[in-house]
């Protein structure tokens, strides 16, 4: 077996490569059994249009790199992930290159991190949120670090982005384990509410946040003249004041805040008021035209 001859940095074109070295001539994660590796082919640019913000150069020195499979959540015992984690048990090494149309650019040899990936959420192809696989490399020898391989900037701290409750495709792709017609009627509900504090003078946003290990979590809505973040239910029953309580606890740990709230259509029972408030969270309902809330 011939002992692979790329340079560091060389560029060709990926077609030149597998006539060469063999393996899949178009998927993103190739076994080659001729030059005993896997072929890693990475466009940080391209994967973070479809919602693959993780791949690239993280500050900790390791290249992320999203796992196989463009529909649904993505499986550890099939197709390049597979061939990925196998690759140290047969003596395969992993080999990193970054692709741009028809040709591609060898940026070295990697090994997988002791903790070799994590689960995220991102977009599949038929723009559905699903589970995915993030697997962590460690550069092995020299390789090529340029800026344009880089992670986005902005994946350590709390994004803050619009609240768009109308769209409520958007908003029930990032809650993909809730019934989805409880979503819309949550997303309705956050619509009335942020209209209400508006036309109080109180501007209104959310955010997307990262958390330890990979992944996003998205808010409901933040006041920002108050400093509170909010989380919304579609109903005032005790499974949704639970799964509620539950994340804007979550969410809390992650984004600085002066109080914590529960947004549902209706005021709930005494009990839950006192759950609520044993947790110092206060909680809003619909009366009307108008929102009343209980602080604890």
């Amino acid at each position: 077996m011939a002992d692979f001859d790329l340079a560091i940095g060389e560029t060709l074109l990926r077609k030149e490569l597998h006539d060469r070295w063999g393996g899949g001539r178009y998927g993103g994660m190739e076994p080659s059994v001729k030059a005993k590796s896997v072929f890693l082919f990475s466009n940080p640019a391209a994967g973070r249009a479809f919602g693959y913000r993780y791949d690239g150069w993280h500050d900790d020195g390791t290249f992320h790199y999203t796992g196989d499979g463009q529909v649904g959540d993505q499986s550890i015992a099939l197709g390049g992930n597979k061939s990925l984690l196998d690759a140290p048990a047969l003596g395969r090494s992993v080999r990193l290159f970054r692709s741009a149309g028809r040709y591609t650019t060898y940026l070295g040899e990697f090994e997988l991190a002791q903790l070799p990936y994590y689960r995220a959420d991102a977009l599949d192809r038929n723009k559905e949120t699903r589970s995915v696989l993030v697997f962590r490399l460690i550069p092995d020898g020299s390789v090529v670090r340029d800026h344009e391989d880089d992670a986005d900037a902005d994946t350590s701290v709390p994004e803050e982005l619009p609240v768009e409750a109308s769209d409520v495709d958007r908003y029930a792709a990032e809650r993909p384990d809730e019934p989805r017609e409880a979503v819309r009627r949550e997303a309705k509900l956050v619509a009335r509410y942020t209209a209400w504090l508006s036309s109080q003078g109180q501007q209104t946003c959310r955010h997307r946040i990262p958390v330890p290990g990979g992944g996003y979590l998205f808010t409901d809505v933040y006041n920002k003249a108050t400093n509170e973040l909010v989380e919304a239910k579609a109903s005032a029953a005790r499974t949704f004041i639970r799964a509620g309580l539950g994340q804007v606890l979550d969410y809390g740990r992650f984004l600085a805040h002066d109080s914590r709230a529960l947004l549902v259509p209706v005021r709930p029972s005494d009990d839950l008021v006192e759950l609520l408030a044993s947790y110092s969270c206060s909680v809003a309902w619909e009366e009307g035209k108008t929102f009343v809330r209980l602080d604890p």
